[in-house]
């Protein structure tokens, strides 16, 4: 239990970290064009250098994510080899898709921010929508891989040889809402966190031009965070409705707030977690409500209320992290959530299942992986890391 809850930690921290930071950048890849095209539609130089500052945070941001996943991967690695081993052979084409929308995304990034002011304003409007696309493609492999760990849809067996029918798999029904709250929350996240950000900017810059472009953000991004944040809880309980078709996952989120399915059995109480999730999600609501509220009454935002939007934004980040830990540590401690399911052990071979329910199991860690030597190394090597990455963020923002 101690290697599993160690693998689970680092797991769980590197993980978190790259997901706030992929959401703020699935947000830019389209606000930024967004906001470039208005700029050069009214003629807004103000507006237009707000919008680049934020394409360099983009860039500036995308290579830790970066880093981060990579981290995460080492650690999957390392605790787990055979089941990265297992499920890079079956979920082969998720994965893949993913991966290649990654490079494709990091070419549009490039091409995006390096032809800033060196192509034609049509040639760069059209980059920014190759931007876009390719940033709301890249959850679309990774949420098959994880609607494929709800229940393996199109999953099959020749003899001992597994393979995954990649048209089924992408009719798993619990893909779409998933997939679709994922890419709605990056959205509403990164508008609340844009919008606070320019409208505490507001209060301390003396610029009257940057002050309007600011305001004008603000405006108009207020009301669209509010709407984002109603079609959440739309796309939440789809999503919720969906996993009625995984029993032992649905009945550890809701099945101790009296939602059961199946035999109504819980193994762990997640609750809690999805309990601290809707009073943050309430939260976020007030505050933006809030401030849009005071626009309408004020013209604008007290200098409190920008503040808060800020404080919104950064609890959307943080809502978005623990409602990934919700979707993961429901299934604990197997890897497939639907594992348990007697239809799913029944289609499989019964000479592969014993392997499979070792592979399969969180509790089963790379004992090498836990030896103290190993993880001393490793703390040290997240320290720094961690430390690195908080400089990083000081030293940009200090010198912005």
């Amino acid at each position: 239990m101690v290697g599993s809850s160690i693998a689970v930690f680092w797991l769980a921290y590197t993980f978190g970290i790259h997901i706030m930071l992929v959401n703020i950048g699935i947000a830019l890849s389209v606000l930024v064009p967004y906001l470039k095209y208005r700029a050069k539609k009214n003629n807004d130089q103000a507006l237009l250098n707000f919008s680049y500052k934020l394409m360099r945070f983009y860039a500036a941001t995308y290579g830790v994510a970066g880093v981060y996943a990579t981290a995460f991967t080492v650690f999957l690695l390392s605790f787990y080899p055979n089941f990265l081993g297992v499920a890079g052979n079956i979920a082969l084409m998720p994965f893949a898709i993913a991966i290649l929308l990654i490079v494709v995304h990091f070419t549009a990034i490039t091409t995006y921010y390096y032809g800033w002011n060196r192509f034609s304003d049509k040639a760069h409007n059209i980059a920014g929508i190759f931007l876009a696309i390719s940033a709301l493609l890249i959850p679309l492999g990774f949420r098959a891989v994880f609607a494929f760990l709800n229940t393996p849809k199109g999953l099959y067996f020749d003899g001992i040889v597994a393979r995954l029918d990649l048209t089924e798999a992408l009719t798993n029904p619990t893909l779409l809402p998933l997939y679709l709250k994922s890419v709605v929350a990056a959205l509403t996240a990164g508008l609340i966190l844009v919008t606070g950000y320019a409208a505490v900017k507001y209060y301390k810059i003396s610029d009257d031009s940057y002050r309007n472009a600011l305001k004008s953000v603000v405006d108009r991004g207020v009301p669209w965070a509010l709407a984002g944040l109603g079609l959440m809880l739309i796309l939440g309980l789809w999503y919720a409705l969906s996993l009625r078709v995984v029993e032992y996952k649905f009945n550890n989120i809701f099945g101790p707030l009296g939602w059961k399915v199946g035999d109504g059995t819980v193994a762990y109480n997640l609750s809690w977690l999805l309990i601290i999730k809707l009073i943050l999600y309430v939260a976020q609501v007030y505050l933006v409500y809030t401030a849009y509220t005071s626009i309408k009454k004020n013209g604008f935002l007290s200098q409190k209320d920008a503040s808060n939007l800020l404080f919104a934004g950064m609890l959307a980040l943080v809502t978005i992290v623990l409602g990934e830990y919700l979707n993961a540590f429901s299934q604990y401690p197997y890897f497939i959530a639907d594992v348990t399911d007697p239809k799913v052990i029944q289609s499989i071979p019964p000479e592969v299942l014993p392997y499979l329910a070792n592979v399969l199991n969180l509790t089963n860690v790379n004992t090498l992986a836990t030896l103290t030597s190993v993880q001393v190394l490793t703390i040290g090597f997240m320290a720094f890391l961690s430390l690195a990455t908080v400089y990083f963020f000081y030293i940009y923002f200090k010198e912005k």
